[in-house]
């Protein structure tokens, strides 16, 4: 049951249908308790085996999302939705600096009224080149989320960590809770030496790999070649296989604060060993799609890259998704990822640059 709290209410007086958006209380505990979900044991999650794993999912925080609903209902279009929601997402993620804004209610049915909110909401979106992740485009500045196997956990994560360009149950992690739960020897050691992530793509070829046509949007080597450069990334050709690499410090300062900021333990080969599509593959982790070392080039030692997973998963809240949810994350201060799920279900993404300079990060 939703009960609505009407302290706060953004609205846009210039649209032909106002869009009253009014900030909402959910009681993410009880839900939670109606339908928990495990996390310690659960098969297709990297890691669950670890006695330091939380048995269920948290659920969220009080206002970690904030969630907004129209106050009557609304038949306006999605254009006019992201005027209201524009207003909500600067208040909320600029200028307060949350990580997590949940929309719910709003007449958003298909992928391309999703992509209407979106290129519509003063963000300028980005492509998803030299990504790592198995989607498709589905609509204007739109992917599908992952279409990576339905009972296959992801694990919590930022977008783009690494690369030089960042921006069922549904997972979200306070970023700015995971640095002082790690131990310090660990964090001291990636600071010193940084963090290597491999990349190993094959041309087009039938299997669970994602070919580097797939992942760079091009059948041009000259406009691979072109990307590894301006991004100051290292390469390679095997005949028509692609192996890329590049290191990256585990932490960035953000609006003047240090965050761990990396893909440490889900860029790592052990990821494809609990996936069910590698999960019997024997291969050296290189040949994996992707893997991770310390900054030397040196192998992450298994119980570091647990540490990591324990960590991430403590911190870890989740929430059942519905029909028509539009959560907007700052991906600098809040991860995320999913759980395995049975059914059909439609989820897509759009990403989005940071379009402003923050002096306190000079």
């Amino acid at each position: 049951m939703w009960s609505r709290i009407g302290r706060k209410a953004y609205s846009n007086p210039v649209s032909t249908t106002e869009v009253n958006l009014v900030e909402t209380h959910v009681d993410w505990a009880s839900r939670a308790k109606l339908h928990p979900a495990r996390i310690r044991g659960r098969k297709w999650l990297p890691g669950s085996a670890s006695p330091n794993y939380p048995e269920f999912l948290k659920p969220p925080k009080d206002g970690y999302p904030y969630v907004f609903t129209p106050e009557d209902g609304t038949t306006a279009s999605p254009e006019e939705c992201a005027v209201a929601m524009r207003k909500v997402v600067h208040e909320l993620l600029e200028k307060n600096k949350n990580g997590a804004v949940l929309f719910r209610g709003l007449p958003l049915q298909t992928a391309e009224d999703f992509s209407s909110v979106v290129n519509n909401l003063g963000l300028k979106l980005m492509g998803y080149e030299a990504g790592d992740g198995v989607r498709r485009e589905i609509a204007k500045g739109v992917n599908t989320a992952s279409d990576d196997p339905p009972e296959f956990c992801i694990e919590p994560h930022n977008e783009f960590a690494y690369t030089p360009l960042f921006p069922e149950k549904t997972v979200i992690a306070d970023v700015r809770e995971i640095l002082p739960r790690l131990d310090k020897d660990v964090v001291d050691k990636f600071e010193k030496l940084g963090v290597m992530y491999w990349h190993h793509l094959p041309s087009h070829t039938p299997g669970a790999y994602l070919s580097w046509q797939e992942a760079f949007q091009t059948e041009d080597r000259a406009a691979v070649e072109k990307y590894m450069v301006a991004n100051n990334t290292n390469w390679r050709w095997e005949d028509d296989k692609l192996s890329w690499w590049i290191t990256r410090p585990p932490m960035f300062k953000y609006r003047g604060e240090k965050l761990w900021f990396c893909g440490i333990h889900v860029i790592n080969a052990s990821y494809f060993k609990a996936h069910p599509l590698w999960f019997n593959k024997d291969i050296p982790d290189h040949d994996f799609p992707f893997n991770t070392y310390y900054g030397d080039g040196t192998d992450i030692e298994a119980e570091v890259i647990q540490h990591i997973r324990d960590v991430e998963w403590k911190v870890a809240m989740g929430f059942q998704v519905q029909k028509g949810d539009l959560l907007v994350l700052n991906n600098m201060y809040c991860q995320h990822a999913r759980l395995g799920y049975t059914g059909k279900r439609k989820l897509a993404i759009a990403l989005s640059k940071q379009d402003r300079h923050y002096p306190e990060d000079d």
